[in-house]
C-alpha cells in the first residue's frame, strides 16, 4: 500500500513540476475551444468556457498518460542525464499528439458534428493523419524491448502485420466508407465515441510500420513496398474525397435543417471532400520519403556495382 501511495506521489509531482508548461497549454485549450464556438456561430459565455461541455473522464485519462510519460522520462534522465534517444523534441511531440487526439476526439465541437460532414471528416481523419504520427514520433521506441511479453504487446504485434492492417484499413476506408460511418455514428453514441480511436490506432500502426520502429516485428521488406502500401491506402482516401468533392448528388448523412455555417448538405459534402484530400498530405509526404529512400538505395547499389566492375 505504501509503495502504491509513493507511486502516486511521484506521478503527481512529475506532473506538478511542469505547471509552467501546463498553464499556457490550458490557456491555449480555452482559446481553441472559444475559436471553435465562434467559427460555429455559437455564443460564447464565461460559463461555457469554464465548463466547456467536456466529458472529464477521457481528459483525465489523457492527463494520466502524459503524467506517466513524464514520470518515465524523469526517471530515465535521472539515470542518463541526457540522451538523443529521448530528446525534448520527442517529449513535446508526444504531448502535442495526445492533445491533438483529445481536441479531435472529445471536444465541445462534437455538438456541431451532426450539422457538418466536414467536421466529422476532420474529427476522424485528423486522428489518423495528424495525431497518430505525432504520438509515434514522441515515443522513444529504441528504449523499448521488442520482445516484451503481455497481452497488449501480443495484440499490437499481431496488428502490426501488414496483412492485418491492410484488412482493417480496407474495412474502414473502402468497404465501410465514412458517410456510412457518420450515419451510424449519429445514431449510435457508442460508435460515435469509439470510431476516432479506431482511426487513431490504425494511424499509429501504419506509422510504426513505415518507420520500422521494431525491426524484428512483421513488416514489409523495403522502402518501395512501404511506399506502394501507404500510397494505395492514401489513394483510397483521396478517391473518396474526390467523389465527395465532384458529386452532384448529396451523400451527406448530416441532413439537419440547420447545417453549420448555413451551408447546403451538398456544399458541406464538397468541403468534406476537400478536407479528406488535404489531410492526406502528411502521409503522402511519407510516401515520397519512402520512394526517395528506395531510389537512394538503388543508386548506391548501382554505384557499388560500377566500382566493382571497374576494379
Amino acid at each position: 500500500m505504501k509503495q502504491l501511495q509513493m507511486g502516486y506521489m511521484v506521478w503527481a509531482s512529475s506532473l506538478m513540476r511542469r505547471w509552467k508548461t501546463a498553464l499556457p497549454i490550458s490557456l491555449a485549450v480555452i482559446v481553441l475551444y472559444a475559436s471553435g464556438y465562434l467559427l460555429a456561430g455559437a455564443p460564447v459565455g464565461l460559463t461555457t468556457l469554464l465548463l466547456m461541455n467536456l466529458n472529464p473522464i477521457p481528459w483525465l485519462g489523457a492527463i494520466g498518460v502524459i503524467a506517466y510519460y513524464f514520470l518515465q522520462y524523469d526517471r530515465y534522465m535521472a539515470d542518463r542525464g541526457s540522451d538523443a534517444n529521448w530528446s525534448k523534441w520527442k517529449v513535446w511531440t508526444f504531448v502535442a499528439g495526445i492533445l491533438m487526439t483529445m481536441f479531435l476526439w472529445e471536444s465541445p465541437l462534437n455538438a456541431f458534428v451532426p450539422e457538418s460532414m466536414t467536421l466529422y471528416t476532420l474529427k476522424l481523419m485528423g486522428e489518423f493523419e495528424l495525431a497518430a504520427p505525432l504520438i509515434v514520433f514522441g515515443i522513444p521506441f529504441k528504449l523499448i524491448d521488442e520482445k516484451t511479453n503481455g497481452a497488449f504487446w501480443k495484440l499490437l504485434r499481431f496488428m502490426h502485420r501488414p496483412s492485418v492492417t491492410a484488412v482493417i484499413l480496407a474495412v474502414i476506408l473502402v468497404i465501410w466508407d465514412m458517410s456510412d460511418q457518420m450515419s451510424l455514428g449519429l445514431k449510435s453514441p457508442l460508435v460515435f465515441a469509439l470510431l476516432p480511436g479506431v482511426y487513431l490506432v490504425s494511424g499509429i500502426i501504419v506509422w510504426m510500420q513505415s518507420l520500422q520502429v521494431f525491426p524484428s516485428w512483421p513488416n514489409l521488406r523495403n522502402h518501395l513496398q512501404k511506399a506502394l502500401y501507404v500510397w494505395i491506402m492514401e489513394m483510397a482516401m483521396m478517391a473518396m474525397g474526390g467523389i465527395w468533392f465532384w458529386s452532384a448528388m448529396s451523400m451527406n448523412p448530416a441532413q439537419s435543417s440547420h447545417m453549420l455555417w448555413g451551408l447546403t448538405p451538398l456544399l458541406d459534402e464538397h468541403l468534406a471532400g476537400m478536407m479528406m484530400t488535404f489531410l492526406s498530405l502528411p502521409t503522402m509526404c511519407l510516401v515520397t520519403w519512402h520512394f526517395w529512400q528506395w531510389m537512394e538505395g538503388v543508386l548506391e547499389h548501382h554505384s557499388d556495382q560500377s566500382e566493382y566492375t571497374v576494379n
